[in-house]
């Protein structure tokens, strides 16, 4: 094999998945610790020397083999590299150039997701018995070739070290940078006067290294090379090129006065030697230029040191020239003269697959290799020069090889721009680019989409200019990307969805403009972001979802951040923003972790949409300027830690969920007179009755009552002073109310209406105070006034608005609806209450009404009109402060706590409940578990559902309904209360098309069993979990003449599709409309019967049974018919609790 390090890249990609350790995600690794095939680590490297000249497209040829070991983190300490015990022991990798990869001898993987790692790699592989002296030897005849499969004698002397530290797991490609840590010499004769024509060429010159320490203790932890042993007898035999000489040496010191060079000329030899002492330095190249002239008439040589320096290693001429890649070589001697070159050549366009040309060539040159070369992989134009175009001296032309199969691009040394899409689209390019020095501009989409580009990208120091999407998908390219100083500008989508570059990204100070997504997608950059100077503008997602996860520092002359210009990455720490900044775009920083306050300037006319949302790690109080009229849609969503929000005085709107899940929100101050707009959901999350929101005093009224303010409880001029809650009713009766007066110092009732008393008039600090609304006759006009209390040191005050309603029943007075005539046990209780209910709702007569309407729904339906005499129906009228019902996100002061928690679910204080129902006449705790409360919550928001206890206890919350028929009120009231509530009948609407059984609904579908709980409790007789004909609860129906021709088998029910059956197709349990089915009417006839102490009787039930009401056909829910409405889409399954009402706190202390 004969090789070459050239600009040597290593590139252990697609197998060296194994090494390196793939995803940081929580499916990594399943049960058990089995790895995922996919988890595999991409590890990549290359040689830092000076990349002078790129003869060779691969540093590797097909067999080299190199070592690598893998040592994992302790926590947060690094581990000790060992000999073995390590995650990976020097790891054999070996190249396979047929498909340009290294595979591993065996795979590594993560310890888990969240353990660091250091990588070491030396070249090349052998069996170190020690870490750290590791026994090394140069060879003595570094020009013997590499042949038979046997490495040359430099290539075997070149030792390569790299290490990788602190590595977290990642899917990126990990670089792994490779150093020379030998010394080179180089010895370079020069040919001078007194030589003929031709003479000089044919004179035999030797070069030798004397005087040397060939032997070599190395420590593969740091790299470091110490000199072992003593000074060879013999002197080294360096490798050869043309009349040029290197070696490798080991870093050493030789003596002053020792031969460095033994050098023969035309067979005479010379001894070169320095006064001092000479230090060889590890990775750096000692260079010695000789000039030999030849004295006329004598015919000796004079050798005269014209030149000495110690420089970065520079690419090898020797080894590592890999045969696979060898070229045809095309001299052009004029350009566009390409096609006549190959011709005179007698060569084959079509077939070449390897080209170099060296001479002169132009764009109708690059034509024909695109048109008329098709077979066309590698292409080297190293030594080429291209013909001006437009005001370049050199410059790859527009489109000039876009498209096309290359695998391998050698770019020219003499090189000034890359035209517009001059490689676009070469998506099967390999291997590292290398832009060579010279180059000022790369213009739009020179290289976009080389996919398949998979080493590293390095850009010379003389660019200028990076055009829009130049490498944009070059997802394949791996390593730091170094942008260099003096580049000015790069432009949109410049380097877009380039997720394979890693480490920090470092912006060069001469940058004055970077274009929209320039770096979007760029997932591996990692580390803090500095913005230069220069850049007055952030455009659109400019660097969003990249990797950052250090501190992001902007400049002050930055006046606009636009849209997603840093969405999705990972800073952290607090984030200072210019001060000279006008406009923040929509989701300029959301899905970031900034930290600490965040302070917005002054300057600030504007901030997008959800623009900080997700940043949970704010914090302190968050002032917005006063020149911002508008927060913006869900624009601090989720900063769960803000703990303070200052509103200026022109703030106009706040739009829905602008502050939603800011959960730790403390205290707000608006500082307007006027109310702001809060639209939908603005503060959801937000605790609404833990602090104040402090508001001027003029406007306190104004804010109390303004939607979206009213639902804090807490509103007031100053934080100092404030009673909660700041708002009471009465109806004429005597009504007693407590308020907690939350005071910093000593507080008094300034003022109240005359028919109220407040007990104590005055304390200190917090205190729980007593108002009374005295009585007025009952059916008095109504009237309002305020309770104003006072701090006295400050003179604040503070208002609790209070009114009171004439009416013709008292608080909590009970009424008799309706009185049972039948049964044997005095009747079968119903409560039917409703929350949310203040006395203005009360007073107009709205509420008794509706109590009324219930009870008339209730009964319109068979089997409960025929039996309506067995009921006793009571109402009560409990007062709450507050009109409605809470939610998650709202407050309502309603007697019963009757709360929206999601869904259509419905919860409340059931021991309040069933403690109040207790003072109904003939509600006694003997009964309690068979009767039936009703709650009527004061909304027509939410569906309807049934709170039930295994003991029998029930509470069906029936909301008022705005739904058309069939699910009106009417449906909500027969379907929850007599369905549900009293009947103990299951649902017979379809959730899920699925098997009860084999169901992956989002509740993680326990209903087969709870299904089976509810039928042991006597319940649900409607519903069997079997289609047998003799086994379901109304098999007695199928076949008997009066009900046959409705009542059958009918799969579908319980929410699921399959698995559950009932017995007509459509009825009040399936889509509400007013008709029970026969099972149905017979299991609340039996109910009712039992209640009543009454012997229940088949044949009277026939006898007494109506059926005619509703649709009740053999319908099939087609367009058209009830029943396509679904009425589980507004109501939800009842909620079944264990035990018994008896044992609540409040129930078991009634009398």
């Amino acid at each position: 094999m004969n090789k070459n390090h050239k600009n040597t890249i290593i590139y252990l990609a697609a197998m060296v998945v194994a090494l390196l350790l793939g995803a940081c995600s929580d499916g990594m690794f399943e049960e058990g610790g089995q790895q995922h095939s996919n988890d595999r680590i991409q590890l990549s490297g290359d040689i830092e020397q000076l990349a002078v000249t790129r003869v060779n497209d691969n540093g590797f040829c097909n067999g080299d083999v190199m070592g690598v070991y893998i040592v994992d983190y302790d926590g947060g300490t690094p581990g000790t590299l060992k000999a073995s015990g390590n995650r990976g022991d020097n790891v054999r990798h070996t190249f396979d150039e047929p498909n340009y990869r290294w595979n591993s001898a065996y795979d590594l993987y993560w310890k888990d997701k969240h353990t660091h790692i250091d990588v070491y790699g030396y070249y090349p592989f052998a069996d170190p018995e020690s870490v750290d002296d590791y026994q090394f030897e140069v060879k003595r005849d570094q020009s013997k070739p590499s042949e038979n499969g046997e490495m040359g004698g430099y290539e075997a002397s070149d030792f390569l070290w790299g290490k990788v530290a602190d590595v977290a797991p990642t899917t990126s490609v990990i670089r792994l940078p490779m150093k020379h840590r030998m010394a080179n010499a180089r010895v370079t004769l020069v040919e001078g006067s007194g030589f003929a024509a031709g003479e000089w060429a044919g004179t035999e010159k030797t070069v030798l290294a004397p005087n040397l320490i060939r032997k070599a203790s190395i420590n593969l932890a740091d790299g470091t090379v110490t000199a072992n042993g003593s000074v060879e007898a013999t002197a080294t035999m360096p490798s050869r090129s043309g009349n040029e000489w290197r070696a490798i040496v080991v870093p050493q010191t030789v003596k002053a006065g020792e031969t460095l060079f033994s050098i023969t000329i035309g067979g005479v030899p010379y001894k070169f030697a320095k006064n001092e002492a000479f230090t060889y330095m590890p990775g750096k190249m000692s260079n010695f230029s000789i000039r030999v002239d030849k004295k006329a008439g004598s015919g000796q040589y004079q050798l005269t040191l014209i030149s000495e320096s110690i420089t970065p290693w520079e690419n090898d001429l020797v080894s590592h020239n890999a045969t696979a890649k060898e070229y045809v070589v095309v001299n052009c001697p004029t350009a566009g003269g390409l096609q006549e070159a190959i011709a005179a050549a007698k060569l084959d366009p079509a077939k070449i697959t390897n080209l170099k040309i060296t001479g002169e060539i132009a764009a109708d040159d690059f034509y024909f290799m695109k048109t008329s070369m098709s077979s066309l992989e590698a292409l080297n134009l190293k030594e080429v020069t291209i013909k001006k175009v437009f005001g370049y001296s050199s410059a790859i032309p527009t489109n000039a090889m876009s498209d096309t199969k290359l695998n391998y691009l050698v770019l020219p040394d003499r090189l000034e721009a890359i035209n517009a899409f001059a490689f676009s689209g070469c998506k099967y390019l390999v291997g590292s680019l290398v832009i060579p020095e010279g180059v000022k501009q790369i213009q739009q989409e020179a290289f976009c989409g080389c996919s398949s580009l998979d080493g590293t990208l390095t850009l010379p120091s003389t660019l200028k200019e990076i055009g829009g999407w130049a490498f944009s998908n070059c997802s394949s390219l791996t390593g730091e990307l170094t942008l260099p100083e003096g580049l000015e500008n790069i432009g949109s989508y410049a380097f877009n969805d380039c997720s394979g570059f890693y480490g920090e990204l470092h912006l060069p100070n001469s940058l004055k403009g970077i274009g929209e997504a320039a770096f979007s997608g760029c997932e591996g950059l990692t580390g803090s972001l500095t913005i230069p100077q220069g850049i007055t503008e952030i455009k659109n997602r400019t660097f969003d979802f990249c990797g950052f996860n250090g501190n992001l520092q902007l400049n002050d002359g930055i006046t606009e951040i636009g849209e997603s210009a840093f969405a999705n990455c990972h800073f952290k720490g607090e984030l200072v923003l210019p001060k000279n900044l006008k406009s923040i775009g929509a989701d300029a920083f959301s899905l970031c972790t900034f930290s600490g306050t965040l302070h917005l300037p002054s300057t600030l006319l504007s901030i997008g949409i959800k623009a900080f949302s997700y940043n949970e790690q704010l914090t302190g109080t968050l002032e917005i300027p006063e020149k911002i009229t508008s927060i913006k849609f869900c624009a601090f969503y989720q900063c769960k830690n803000i703990a303070g929000l200052v509103l200026p005085t022109n703030m106009e709107t706040i739009e829905s969920s602008a502050f939603s899940d800011c959960f730790g929100i403390g205290s707000i101050v608006c500082k307007g007179a006027y109310p702001a707009y809060v639209k939908g959901n603005a503060f959801d999350g937000v605790p609404k009755d833990n602090f104040t929101v402090e508001v001027p005093e003029s406007a306190v009224a104004q804010y109390q009552t303004a939607v979206g303010w009213n639902e804090f409880k807490r509103i007031a001029a100053h934080h100092e002073l404030v009673c909660r809650p700041s708002i009471a009713c009465a109806l004429a009766t005597e009504h007693k109310q407590s308020l907690i007066v939350d005071a910093e110092g000593e507080w008094e009732v300034a003022s109240k209406p005359d028919w109220c008393e407040v007990s104590p008039a005055s304390g200190n600090k917090k205190t729980e105070v007593t108002l009374t609304i005295n009585a007025m006759a009952k059916n008095g006009s109504s009237r309002e006034g305020k309770v104003v209390f006072r701090l006295k040191d400050e003179d604040y005050t503070h208002e609790c608005r209070v009114s009171q309603y004439g009416y013709e029943y008292g608080e909590d007075q009970w009424l008799t609806l309706q009185k049972a005539t039948k049964g044997k046990k005095g009747g079968i209780n119903i409560v039917l209450l409703g929350d949310g209910y203040d006395a203005k709702s009360i007073a107009d007569g709205s509420y008794l009404r509706t109590m009324k309407q219930e009870m008339e729904y209730f009964f319109g339906l068979e089997p409960y009109t025929t039996y309506r005499g067995y009921f006793n129906v009571y109402t009560a009228i409990p007062l709450s402060t507050e009109s409605g019902v809470g939610t998650v996100n709202t407050i309502r002061y309603n007697r019963f706590n009757t709360t929206f928690t999601g869904g259509v679910k419905l919860k409340a204080d059931y021991d309040e409940i069933f403690a109040y129902a207790l003072n109904a006449p003939t509600v006694t705790k003997e009964n309690l578990n068979q009767t039936l409360i009703i709650m009527v919550p004061n909304t027509t928001e939410y569906g309807g559902m049934t709170q039930m206890w295994t003991s029998g206890a029930a509470i069906a919350f029936c909301p008022l309904s705005t739904y058309s028929y069939p699910l009106d009120t009417r449906g909500v009231v027969q379907h929850e209360a007599g369905g549900h509530g009293f009947g103990k009948l299951g649902d017979e609407y379809i959730y899920h098309n699925a098997f009860i059984d084999n169901c992956l609904c989002k509740d993680g579908c326990d209903h087969g069993s709870a299904f089976n709980m509810y039928k042991r409790l006597g319940w649900y007789e409607n519903l069997s979990f079997t289609g047998k004909m003799q086994s379901v609860p109304w098999s007695h129906l199928i076949f008997d003449p009066r009900y046959s021709d409705l009542v059958d088998i009918y799969e579908g029910g319980y929410m699921h599709s399959r698995g559950v059956f009932r017995s007509e197709q459509n009825s009040c349990m399936n889509n509400n409309i007013p008709y029970y089915s026969t099972i149905s009417r017979e299991s609340i006839v039996k109910r009712i019967k039992r209640y009543a102490g009454e012997t229940y009787s088949f044949d009277d039930f026939v006898k007494n049974d109506k059926r005619e009401a509703g649709n009740v056909t053999r319908s099939t829910g087609r367009s058209g018919s009830v029943g396509n409405v679904n009425s589980g889409m507004h109501q939800h399954a009842p909620v079944i609790h264990r035990g018994n009402p008896l044992n609540m706190s409040k129930v078991r202390k009634h009398r």
